[in-house]
């Protein structure tokens, strides 16, 4: 079965939930928010994806970082 990770307020998780759904794909959710993510997950994530791959630019969560934050 297929894992879907993200936030469920999210667009582009809404349109992979409707695509799955529109197909018969059956599939987990996985919210971050309120279940979190393991760190070896995360780490494979980012070894298989690269972190500028994962980091979501455009959020309202991003823009509200300061400058050093988002460096770091």
């Amino acid at each position: 079965m297929i894992t879907l990770y993200g936030i469920k307020n999210c667009n582009t998780v809404k349109k992979a939930v409707d695509w799955l759904n529109e197909n018969k794909i059956k599939f987990q959710f996985h919210d971050y928010k309120k279940q979190g993510v393991d760190v070896k997950k995360l780490e494979y994530f980012i070894e298989e994806n690269g972190l500028e791959n994962l980091i979501n630019k455009k959020g309202t969560t991003w823009k509200q970082l300061t400058s050093d934050q988002q460096k770091q």
